[in-house]
């Protein structure tokens, strides 16, 4: 998944040393981790490369790991 960034609005994207770290979104109200962090651009201020968490090969691994919702 790739997130595109607002640079206009302030936002940022993702800089080389930032994967692994997390992507949340608001579902219903809670904060749900969705996605981890697996690169971004150069200029580190407008893509964010994403893996997501919630496709059966994603939950296949972490099911070896951690309980699941």
């Amino acid at each position: 998944m790739r997130l595109a960034m607002n640079e206009s609005r302030g936002y940022g994207g993702a800089c080389y040393g930032d994967s692994g770290g997390p992507n949340f979104v608001t579902v219903g109200g809670e904060l749900v981790l969705a996605a981890t962090t697996i690169t971004g651009d150069g200029p580190c201020y407008a893509t964010n490369v994403s893996y997501r968490l919630d496709t059966p090969s994603a939950r296949g691994f972490l099911d070896e790991f951690v309980d699941l919702p």
